[in-house]
């Protein structure tokens, strides 16, 4: 067996949907003497079983529907700050990533890391680094030279307008700032910050304020004079160049 750090039990919960998987990650990670293991299969489960989530140190899950995941990722850091959160998927877009990172998740990995990398990842995680998937500078690379993403009708740059307050308080929502925060930068009540907040979402066409944020990020402008919008569901392929 490999210990991670002498001394120190982790427990970790493992979660998957599919049986076979789920069987395997949990024993990889059985190879530690350091680390005990629970699994379930999915991350509504493991939010309704509140003696599984207060007491993990580790959630190793995996991305099934990021918009959903990202909801209950959200509720299971609430119910326990300390927890670190490290992500499988087969494939991830850009968007996914913002998405996940933007709620502080600890780590994302491709599902088909090596047992000694995904070994190493929870070294890595003990010691507080991030972690991101072996193929995000092909993602980089991807977006950077096809940086269109689909459109949904009717939210074009020119057809939305948001005021200069609103604008404030997106820029806040890209860094992940609690409404409470943003009354208190901004000198503002709080009801005041929600009120513009069901604004932003409305006019932009998302649900939440993850959605909000990567929408705003994905405004600026790149170097060579292209701009796009981020990917939502039930879209069409639209992008806009400006000369140079």
């Amino acid at each position: 067996m490999t210990s991670l750090e002498e001394g120190t039990t982790q427990h970790v919960v493992v979660v998957h949907p599919g049986n076979l998987m789920r069987h395997a990650l949990t024993s990889i990670l059985g190879e530690f003497r350091d680390i005990s293991i629970s699994s379930v299969t999915s991350l509504e489960e493991l939010q309704t079983n509140l003696t599984m989530a207060s007491a993990a140190d580790v959630i190793l899950f995996n991305i099934e529907n990021i918009q959903q995941d990202v909801v209950y990722l959200t509720t299971l850091r609430a119910q326990n700050p300390r927890l670190k959160m490290l992500a499988l998927a087969h494939h991830y877009e850009l968007e996914d990533l913002f998405a996940l990172f933007q709620i502080n998740i600890d780590g994302a990995l491709l599902d088909d890391v090596s047992q000694n990398t995904l070994k190493l990842a929870f070294k890595m995680l003990k010691e507080g680094q991030k972690l991101f998937p072996s193929n995000i500078g092909q993602i980089l690379m991807a977006r950077m030279l096809s940086p269109c993403a689909p459109l949904p009708i009717g939210a074009l740059d020119e057809e939305i307008e948001l005021s200069q307050r609103e604008q404030e308080i997106l820029h806040r929502l890209e860094n992940g700032e609690a409404n409470k925060r943003i009354a208190l930068r901004l000198d503002i009540a709080e009801a005041t910050v929600k009120v513009h907040v069901k604004s932003i979402l409305r006019k932009i066409g998302v649900d939440n304020r993850t959605q909000a944020a990567i929408w705003s990020l994905r405004q600026r402008t790149y170097p060579w004079g292209q701009t796009c919008l981020p990917a939502i569901p039930d879209t069409l392929h639209y992008c806009t160049h400006t000369s140079t």
